[in-house]
């Protein structure tokens, strides 16, 4: 009986061994698990933001898209003033090139420079919208969420990142249309500006980058929307390049409709075009009536701002409750 009890009190039935700890007591599992929060919890956005900057960086399609953004910039900026100073060189009256071409108006040279802003537009769209679709279509996303579950985190941070990018490939892109321009309109004499038409040179210079930076938010908004790289593109075509043609074409066929003229202004890339031109119309336009409202050049602005602010609200509510496929 004496042995039995031994051996009762000795099995390995009745020893506390690790096999039989639960697992949430096990030190290495506790001190992992430890970790894992702790790393969670010391994630704070600039390490978000630096993730983001590394990542987008890292991408080719990043570096082409910017590179081409500064590329048509100044090539649409020198193409605008080689046409117009050709035409100053031209007598009207003989149709010959003269010795002493006409003077040309500043307003119209920085005009020139603000007209570039619509198929700089298009390209840092297509930069927003890749820059979020990109982790759904290779399902970096999974990986992305591991690292940082907070995905309001996650989308501001990636969104922060892309504005950067935008505004700095902008400005580089606008100075150096600035330079051509002034390069290219050396030899001839330049009007200067009226007290009104000074107000262009800020928008330009510092409106330009800022404009570009929230169509690239806007385009990002629409990427969260439809998690698609086709359908964001398609998205952003068809509302900075088709929409407002097809509504002005429509306001023009008929006087009942000549109120869809004010909606044309407040689409984003009409709203875009006449925030640029800081109130300065040319003559072509100015001689065409109108009869239905057109908005203030910084009113555009406020409507291309509330555009953004739309799209990108609508694409982080997507971003956070809809489940990674």
């Amino acid at each position: 009986m004496n042995t039995m009890n031994t051996m009762n009190t000795t099995s390995p039935m009745n020893t506390t061994s690790p096999m039989n700890t639960p697992s949430t007591m096990n030190p290495r599992n506790t001190y992992a698990a430890s970790r894992s929060v702790n790393r969670h919890a010391r994630l704070t956005f600039g390490g978000s933001l630096k993730a983001e900057l590394i990542k987008l960086w890292s991408l080719n399609s990043t570096k082409w898209l910017l590179g081409i953004t500064i590329a048509v910039t100044v090539s649409m900026a020198a193409l605008s003033v080689w046409a117009v100073t050709l035409l100053a060189s031209i007598d009207p009256s003989t149709g010959e090139f003269s010795s002493d071409p006409q003077p040309l108006a500043a307003s119209n040279m920085w005009s020139m420079l603000a007209s570039s802003g619509s198929a700089s537009a298009l390209v840092v769209a297509i930069f927003g919208v890749m820059a979020i679709t990109s982790e759904y279509t290779t399902s970096s996303v999974q990986s992305s969420l591991a690292a940082n579950p907070r995905r309001g985190m996650f989308y501001s941070s990636k969104s922060l990142a892309v504005a950067l990018f935008t505004l700095l490939a902008s400005v580089a892109g606008i100075l150096l249309a600035w330079g051509v321009m002034a390069a290219m309109t050396g030899g001839y004499e330049v009007t200067a500006l009226t007290a009104d038409e000074r107000r262009i040179v800020p928008v330009v210079l510092v409106g330009f980058p800022v404009a570009m930076m929230l169509v690239a938010l806007l385009a990002q908004g629409l990427g969260g929307l439809t998690r698609s790289t086709v359908g964001g593109v398609c998205a952003v075509v068809g509302l900075l390049m088709i929409l407002s043609s097809v509504v002005s074409i429509v306001s023009l066929a008929s006087s009942r409709f000549s109120w869809l003229g004010s909606v044309a202004y407040c689409l984003p890339d009409s709203a875009l075009n006449n925030f640029l031109t800081a109130g300065i119309r040319d003559s072509v336009s100015a001689a065409i009536p109108q009869d239905y409202w057109i908005p203030q050049w910084w009113q555009s602005g406020l409507i291309l701002l509330a555009w953004t602010v739309v799209a990108w609200v609508a694409g982080l509510l997507v971003v956070r409750r809809v489940d990674v496929k």
